[in-house]
């Protein structure tokens, strides 16, 4: 299962199954973080620097990256062995100068492996381990659209030319499938991830009477199982001008929507599927539920 973690202001909590605190790693100005699957490290990123941290909070390799603006926001995750830290920096956005950069670290000594500069001037970026040796990489570059590319750690970088302009969102647990959302937040697709072939797409219209404008499909959810997936339709109110958004379930073998979750989260973006059946959400009093 995931690792079920979030920032607080001590640092990065990290919890187990029962969202038991295990420990508190001290971390402060991150901007983007990474725990190891045995939850004995923490990887984080600043504007300046990026830091790999013991459960003692001793530092234990520091990869200075130079001064940069929040704006653009780096990324990073350990790969499915923990053995490699790709990293992602938005140089271009963040004033850095030269180009954006794909890089892989030694997790254990923060040494560069690769170093790979990419097309784009992202203002963010997100990780996704495919639980082979390679990872995916989304890059965000605001109203211009996103680029995903993939690679291994000792490998070249490939650009999904045929994803222009999709946002991955989750892949599922049995590492068999990719969700998507498009970047216009018309529709949800699944993709192989053997090859990234779309396998089906589900329409915004069908979780509600809505057009495109009046609702979106949110790039939020996930997969609840290997055979449902969660995805979040967001809207605002025509009279109050208030912002909604409901959580539906979706067959993944079949593109069905099967139902409609009636629950509350704090926004659309506040929920954590964990591919076991169960999800994570905040509850009224700050605290994690896990459901």
């Amino acid at each position: 299962m995931r690792v079920i973690s979030r920032i607080s202001e001590h640092g990065v909590d990290v919890y187990d199954t029962a969202l038991e605190l295990v420990h508190t790693f001290p971390a402060e100005q991150v901007q983007a973080y990474a725990v190891a699957s045995a939850r004995d490290r923490l990887a984080y990123a600043t504007e300046e620097f990026v830091s790999c941290v013991d459960t003692g909070g001793g530092e234990l390799w520091r990869f200075e990256v130079g001064a940069g603006d929040g704006y653009a926001r780096a990324d990073l995750a350990f790969s499915t062995d923990d053995r490699s830290l790709f990293l992602y920096l938005p140089n271009v956005q963040a004033g850095r100068g030269g180009e954006d950069l794909w890089m892989v670290l030694d997790a254990a000594t923060g040494t560069p492996l690769a170093r790979h500069g990419l097309p784009t001037s992202g203002h963010g970026g997100s990780h996704h381990p495919l639980g082979d040796d390679r990872m995916l990489l989304d890059v965000g570059e605001g109203q211009d659209g996103t680029w995903c590319f993939v690679a291994t750690p000792d490998g070249p970088v490939a650009r999904l030319d045929e994803w222009s302009n999709r946002v991955p969102v989750d892949v599922s647990p049995d590492q068999r499938l990719i969700m998507t959302v498009d970047h216009e937040q018309e529709d949800v697709a699944f993709h192989d991830v053997s090859d990234f072939a779309e396998v089906l797409r589900v329409p915004l219209s069908a979780f509600g009477d809505w057009e495109f404008g009046e609702a979106g499909v949110e790039w939020a959810g996930g997969f609840l199982t290997a055979e449902t997936a969660i995805v979040v339709v967001s809207g605002e109110g025509e009279e109050t001008g208030e912002m909604w958004w409901k959580h539906f379930t979706v067959d993944t073998s079949s593109g069905s929507v099967t139902g409609e979750m009636g629950i509350s989260t704090i926004d659309e973006y506040d929920m954590s599927p964990l591919g076991d059946g169960t999800y994570v959400i905040t509850d009224t009093d700050g605290s994690l539920r896990r459901m």
